[in-house]
């Protein structure tokens, strides 16, 4: 059946200037609105703690001295980074009440403007210009509870923003710097976690960025506490009375002590050093053996055994081995058969094939995310691609010409094994390159689908369409790579395994058109040291909620009509993620008599 094409999107351009090229398509209708660049009034600065000359700012605002972070100089490494746009990583905006997604996850900060593209709401796309001309103050921090950035614009920019994007409602505009309710004052950039290294490089970017190009702005990176007390005024009108001081979860000298526990009837075991228990201290990154060990704990203890039967799950080495050079490469092969080498004889008795989830977790740069395939045994064969196309008529052109490329994207020949035996082949399995220290897949082509998680688990609306679904925590990378590799593997294991005649058309074929990507939206951690309690998290969230058709062994009846995320969230919150982990190890201890 042919994919339904969707009509090209009406692109509102609120912006300063409109010389940029960027941001005019052949597929859209580009509204440019010429808005004056107006000498900047008396802007609020700060002197003495205390933010004068602005009608409209009240004290909950005000930024006192000891709000305010120091930011280190760029390294000089660094200098050029002014002469080209910046991306800052960003999920979503709001404009008063008003709130919209990011394509991409980025703003650009240009030479004269935040430019951004926005998603959602009653509006589907949205082409937005923000000239620094009409920025007060900016605000942020990644180090609060919410990573945010908190822009006061002026008047007019709010005015203008109006006329195009209406949004009164019967207390007033829905964006109004000049509004009483709090929540319609500002513009808020939710900001995505980064790892240590890149909030500091992007920290000192965009302080020093904004400063050199607008240095009448007001921007100051703001404490962890008064950000989210920012936070808690633009989202809830109101600031949170102070929590108390939360006490680090911390294991003592008997929780500490080498452990051999079993799982499966104690078929399965695991040997937990010292080493290894010490990790689920709080701040501590969970290591491959605590995760291998609760991943198989999930795997045989909460999934019924039909599920089980149709789920494998691979250790947390599979992935580092697959794409780790060796020195028993064979030099003369192919790139993807020499991968495929180093991790054959870990699946000679089993069939993939037979399943319908393989779950792979994955540790890169020293961060935990983790990869869901499923229903890969779906994908289509060279058959169905020429089936399709020849059912096909005029109307469903669109799809045919995907469905043609998919053809053509792993070439057939007579020894079928061979896929990517010479840099000539038509294939989506490119050339090997070394690059991060990670032997993977360059890809290109791939433009990984995000979705909403419930959309993936609600089992009323889940599809039995195959998919490599990426469960990160982070989503500071791309990982398109990631699921290029995990293709070729698929491709190459079924050829290896699956014997068809010559000539035959019933081939499955592994490339992007067939088994997509999705980058699943979860929640995303709040630290630097969670990743492998969410990814853990995840796969438990995600069987709890295919649960009225996968029997997942829960002991909580309330949590049923709970969203993914809030059952996700609920079960990391605070330390709880590290000490249900270390119950289930204490509940599974081998005793020595055993």
């Amino acid at each position: 059946m042919a994919t339904k094409t969707k009509l090209p999107q009406e692109v509102i351009c609120l912006s300063d200037d409109d010389d940029d090229d960027d941001n005019n398509s052949k597929n859209s209708i580009s509204i440019p609105i010429t808005i004056p660049i107006i000498k900047q009034q008396n802007s609020p600065t700060i002197v003495n703690s205390d933010i004068q000359n602005d009608t409209c700012e009240t004290l909950n605002w005000t930024i006192n001295n000891d709000d305010i972070i120091h930011v280190s100089e760029l390294p000089s490494k660094y200098s050029d980074i002014f002469k080209k746009p910046f991306e800052i990583r960003c999920s979503a905006i709001r404009f008063g009440i008003v709130e919209f997604n990011v394509e991409s996850d980025v703003v650009l900060m240009k030479e004269k403007e935040f430019h951004m593209k926005l998603t959602g709401g009653f509006l589907d796309n949205v082409n937005m210009k923000l000239a620094y001309s009409d920025v007060v103050a900016f605000y942020f921090s990644f180090q609060s509870q919410t990573p945010a950035a908190f822009i006061q614009v002026r008047s007019e920019f709010a005015r203008l923003f109006d006329k195009y994007i209406p949004t009164s409602d019967e207390h007033g505009r829905g964006f109004d710097p000049n509004s009483k309710d709090e929540r319609r004052r500002h513009i808020m950039f939710y900001l995505k976690s980064l790892t240590p290294d890149m909030e500091k490089i992007h920290t000192s970017t965009i302080y020093h960025f904004l400063k050199t190009k607008s240095p009448k702005m007001n921007v100051y990176c703001v404490s962890a506490s008064r950000a989210q007390e920012l936070y808690n005024l633009a989202r809830y009108a109101k600031v949170s009375l102070p929590t108390p001081k939360k006490v680090p979860f911390t294991l003592n000298v008997n929780d500490l002590t080498p452990k051999t526990v079993g799982l499966n009837n104690n078929t399965i075991r695991f040997d937990l050093s010292s080493e290894d228990l010490l990790c689920l201290n709080e701040g501590e990154y969970l290591n491959d053996n605590i995760i291998d060990f609760y991943l198989q704990y999930i795997y045989y203890e909460k999934l019924s055994e039909e599920v089980r039967k149709r789920t494998y799950l691979f250790n947390s080495f599979f992935y580092t081995r697959l794409t780790q050079k060796g020195n028993s490469d064979n030099p003369n092969i192919s790139a993807a058969e020499r991968r495929y080498n180093r991790v054959k004889r870990w699946l000679r008795d089993v069939d993939l094939f037979s399943k319908d989830y393989l779950i792979v977790p994955i540790n890169q740069n020293a961060h935990w995310y983790i990869v869901l395939i499923q229903n890969h045994n779906n994908v289509l064969t060279e058959g169905d691609l020429i089936s399709d196309d020849e059912d096909l008529d005029f109307d469903d052109r669109l799809k045919s010409k995907k469905k043609k490329r998919s053809t053509r994207i792993i070439h057939r020949n007579n020894k079928h094994n061979d896929i990517c035996n010479n840099s000539s082949s038509k294939t989506n399995i490119h050339s090997l390159e070394l690059l991060d220290e990670a032997d993977e897949v360059i890809s290109n082509n791939d433009t990984p689908l995000k979705l909403n998680i419930e959309l993936l688990v609600n089992s009323k609306n889940r599809s039995k369409s195959p998919a490599i679904i990426i469960f990160d925590s982070l989503r500071i990378a791309s990982k398109i790579r990631v699921a290029a590799t995990l293709r070729e593997f698929l491709q190459l294991e079924y050829d290896h395994k699956k014997t068809l005649p010559i000539q035959s058309l019933g081939r499955k074929l592994f490339n992007i058109d067939t088994i997509p990507t999705i980058e699943a939206a979860v929640p995303q951690q709040r630290n630097y040291s969670d990743c492998g309690l969410y990814i853990l998290q995840y796969i438990e969230s995600f069987f709890f909620h295919c649960s009225s058709t996968n029997n997942y062994q829960s002991s909580s009846s309330s949590s049923s009509s709970s969203t993914f995320s809030n059952w996700c969230e609920k079960n990391l919150m605070g330390s709880s993620k590290r000490k249900e982990i270390l119950n289930v190890i204490n509940q599974h201890i081998i005793s020595k008599e055993e």
